[in-house]
Parts: structure tokens; sequence; C-alpha cells
């Protein structure tokens, strides 16, 4: 019989990439989904290691299979993703009943790995077979892997090795067969998308590559992230104004309003310079939201330093910020030459800080939106409700009986909150 594989992912955007190629190229063997772990094959774990909760849920996930395995043992477990890629001896010797530890540098080989082991366990015996499943209508597509910056708290370099960008044939390739089976917004991803092709030969830019894929047939918009201040540059901006389906819309990661913390940070950039780039984006795109990275409790930041981040906070006026509290990445710069000297405590208090503000500036800027009308790509329906985003990332909800997944619609804004907007349908500019 064919085999059947189950995948959990954890983390970020690429993983979520990743597992989507993966799972293409194993249905494209003929193995079958299954939705949970308890009638697959093939169990599948994406993992993520940037912070300290996000370890402890792979090690919640990995106790139920070493059970499960335990009454299963025909059972192929992998583990890829950023826990992949650190000691391998040392991960074996904690998790023996896990078959593959593939480090994010070996992502190629995955799918051959798995299927070779898949077979020789008798799992799958069946014969290739076209893959034609539905994708999101929003997409994700890694341009670039690993990452050359190591920022002292980050262990992603370490974990998922030196920048690597995918070819530009490659990624044209994977976004029109990805907009050929449904999607109609394409988010090119990478740890530091902006560093795109300049390790390629000959270099490239981000910006070719967004005119490149924006010129895909089918294609409605175009979104991209994490950018890093160090990489974002002028012409990146000139090509997200003249492009119209690139969206006004740019996630780039300040991480502290502090020179010192950013010094020790290794974010090399200063405050200032920060904010002059923000400045010269909203010149050149007028009306663009803006998210942000913030990390509180860094070792050595005192009370007047996060102080200072609020004060940013406050005058950029970011339409998100994703925040998080210090945990120390064991092999990191930070965590190897400084001492974890926040409180737990006032760690919870900085971050509470934020999201209190944050939570206040997002629902004044989004009660600005009610009584407008504004453009949705319709994502999913859910407990008799559609929803959507605009083109600046706005998550929006409003009923309709029609079939809209895949559509752009018109929805008239009725009330709005911190993080979403409710509206009416009033109009259907088309699906294109």
């Amino acid at each position: 019989m064919p085999g059947r594989y189950h995948v959990w992912v954890s983390g970020c955007q690429m993983n979520d990439s990743d597992a989507r190629l993966l799972s293409d190229a194993l249905e494209g063997a003929g193995l079958s989904p299954a939705g949970r772990f308890e009638d697959a094959d093939l169990a599948i774990l994406y993992t993520c290691s940037v912070r300290q909760s996000a370890e402890d849920r792979v090690r919640g996930q990995l106790g139920h299979l070493k059970a499960l395995k335990a009454r299963r043992p025909g059972m192929v477990v992998c583990v890829t993703g950023c826990m992949a890629g650190a000691d391998q001896d040392e991960l074996r010797r904690r998790y023996p009943f896990v078959d593959l530890f593939v480090p994010p540098t070996d992502l190629d080989s995955l799918p051959e790995l798995l299927l070779s082991t898949v077979d020789g366990a008798g799992g799958c015996t069946s014969q290739p077979m076209a893959y034609g499943g539905a994708v999101p209508v929003s997409a994700g597509v890694t341009v670039i892997r690993g990452c050359n910056k190591f920022c002292s708290y980050c262990i992603v370099p370490y974990r998922r090795g030196p920048q690597r960008s995918r070819t530009e044939s490659e990624i044209l390739a994977e976004a029109q067969g990805l907009i050929s089976r449904g999607a109609r917004e394409i988010v090119l991803l990478g740890q530091t998308v902006d560093a795109w092709g300049k390790d390629l030969d000959p270099p490239s830019s981000l910006s070719r590559l967004l005119r490149s894929v924006a010129d895909l047939p089918g294609l409605i918009r175009l979104r991209f992230l994490t950018s890093h201040p160090n990489d974002f540059t002028p012409d990146i901006v000139e090509t997200m104004a003249e492009l119209p389906q690139v969206c006004e819309e740019l996630n780039i990661p300040i991480q502290a309003g502090d020179d010192e913390v950013l010094r020790r940070m290794a974010r090399r950039y200063t405050v200032a310079e920060y904010l002059d780039l923000i400045d010269t984006i909203r010149k050149g795109i007028p009306g663009i939201a803006l998210s942000t990275d913030v990390i509180v409790g860094f070792p050595g930041e005192s009370r007047e330093q996060f102080e200072n981040t609020l004060s940013l906070l406050s005058r950029v006026e970011f339409d998100v910020v994703h925040v998080a509290a210090y945990s120390p990445r064991p092999g990191t710069a930070a965590a190897r030459k400084m001492m974890d000297d926040v409180p737990a405590e006032e760690k919870k208090r900085r971050l509470h800080a934020i999201e209190e503000i944050q939570t206040e500036i997002a629902a004044r800027k989004n009660a600005r939106l009610v009584g407008s009308r504004v453009e949705v790509l319709v994502e999913d329906r859910k407990k008799g409700k559609w929803s959507g985003r605009t083109r600046t990332n706005k998550l929006v909800f409003f009923e309709s009986d029609l079939e809209l997944r895949g559509r752009l619609v018109e929805v008239a804004i009725t009330s709005s909150g911190p993080w979403s907007l409710q509206g009416t349908l009033t109009g259907l500019p088309g699906s294109r």
C-alpha cells in the first residue's frame, strides 16, 4: 500500500515554505497526507530554536512520537529545521528513536533521504505520480537560506548555515507553479531577504527579483520578508513604489531602541540610521504599513535603555510589533559572553509594556479606516465569515454566501479593533 506522511511545522514562514515543497515531493512519489501522526508511516517535524518556547514545543511533540513509535516501531521519524542543525551526536543520544536528523543546510536532499528510508521500511511501494494539490491563496517562496549577520542573540547562522541565494529561475518556476495551483499572492522569504542575489554569479538584487516575479501571469499581489536595515537599499523603495503588484507593507526589525543595546546585539546600525531609513521608506511609499521585531530583557538592558525602546515605538507608530523576551541560545555570542541578568519578572513587565503601548497605537490606526472602502484578497472562510487582507496586511472579516476564495473584493469597514477589521462586502473588482 502507498505510505502516508504527516508534517508538523513550528516557527517561521520559511519552515512552512520548505514543508510545502517536501509535501509536493512526497505526494509526487505516491505518498498521501495523514491528518495526524497516529495514521502516518512517516512523521516529519520542521523545528524552530529561535526561542526557548519554540524548542519546548518541539520537545513536547518528540515525547509524543517516542511513545507512538514504541507502539509502532515501523514508523519513520524525521527531524529537520533549526533544531536539527545542532550537534548530531548529542541529538541521537537524546532522541535515539528518531531515524533521521536533517539540518537545514541539507534540505535539498531531504525528499530523497525520506523516500529511500520509507522504501527500506516497507512503507511505500507505489509508483511516482504527478502532484496537483491545493495551495494557500497567499503562498511563501523561500528565496535565500541561511544568514551571514551573526547577531549576538541569534542561533540561525549556526543552525541554517551561511547565506545561500536560490537562483532566479528556481524561484520563478516555484512561484509560477503555486500560481497555477491557486495562489494569488506570493511572499518571498528569507532570514535577510534583501540580501538575495549578492552571493550569486553574476550577482543580482532583490529589486530585479521583484520585477521578475511581478511579471508572472496570474499574480495579484507580491510581498517579501524579513528585511534587515543594513541590506535595505533605496532601489528597493523605488521598485516597491513602481510595481503595482508589490504591496505597501514591510517588516523591518529594530530589535531595540537604544544604541548601546544594538551594539551588544551586533546589529551594526544606530537608532538614528534606522529612523532615517524609516523616513526614506515613508517618503517613497506614502501610507505604507510597517511592522517590526523587538527583544526585551537583552543582557545588560537597563530600565532607561528599555524606555528608549518605548520612545522609539511611540515615535514611529508601527502597525504591528512582534515582541519577545530574550532567552539565551546556546552557542551564540550573547550566551557565551554575556550574563542573562534581567530577571524574568522584569522581562515580563517590559514585554507587557510594549504590548500595551502597541495595542493603543494599532487600535488608533485601525480606527481611522472605519467608514472607508478597502481592497481585500480573500483567503479563507471560518464560522460563516470570510477573511482576507488589505494591501497593507490588515486582517478583514466580512459575511457573504458567495464563493470568494482567491478573489479581490471591496469591503466597507464598519468597525475595528487593534488586530482586525470588520466590514460589509460592497463590490467584486474581479479575480484578475
